[in-house]
């Protein structure tokens, strides 16, 4: 019985990661991400940096799949899930065009004050291209604040769901 309950919280946490749940619950104390979709031409990542001196960009690692004809998951991942940790941020969003579009995601934890520690951050992103990158442009694992860029490239659409992971 203990292996079935497990099996189905795995399927459920899958589907979740998948984007395919149109609704998450938060924990009280969790906040929605400060995010931002905006299209722009985003010839590389250098022009970001001459425009923003101040920020340290480290690239982050990603895993692509194909999870269907014509649709590209890229997972783009930074620390690693500790013990007590808990969702501490979350937010999510899609967009289509009907001609390729490059996206920039300006994601930001906490959007005011002080955030929790973070631990672990994941953003999902589903789109019509596995051309994309991610970059930590300030704070991460160890602060209290992280800020994230991600870049789509000639995609079609652009959804994603970040989890933020902290204590």
């Amino acid at each position: 019985m203990r292996s079935l309950s497990v099996a189905i919280f795995l399927g459920i946490a899958l589907v979740h990661l998948l984007g395919s749940a149109s609704c998450v619950p938060l924990p009280d104390e969790a906040q929605v991400l400060g995010s931002i979709v905006t299209i722009e031409t985003v010839p590389d990542i250098d022009a970001f940096i001459r425009a923003n001196p101040e920020l340290t960009v480290v690239q982050l690692p990603a895993t692509k799949a194909e999870v269907a004809e014509g649709r590209q998951q890229i997972v783009y991942t930074l620390g690693y899930h500790t013990a007590n940790e808990r969702l501490i941020g979350l937010s999510s969003d899609n967009k289509e065009w009907s001609t390729p579009q490059n996206v920039k995601l300006d994601l930001q934890y906490p959007t005011a004050g002080v955030g929790d520690v973070v631990s672990y951050v994941e953003v999902v992103v589903n789109q019509s291209t596995s051309n994309g990158s991610g970059y930590l442009v300030s704070g991460g694992v160890g602060q209290r604040y992280v800020r994230l860029v991600i870049e789509a490239y000639g995609t079609t659409y652009f959804y994603y769901q970040a989890a933020i992971y902290g204590y």
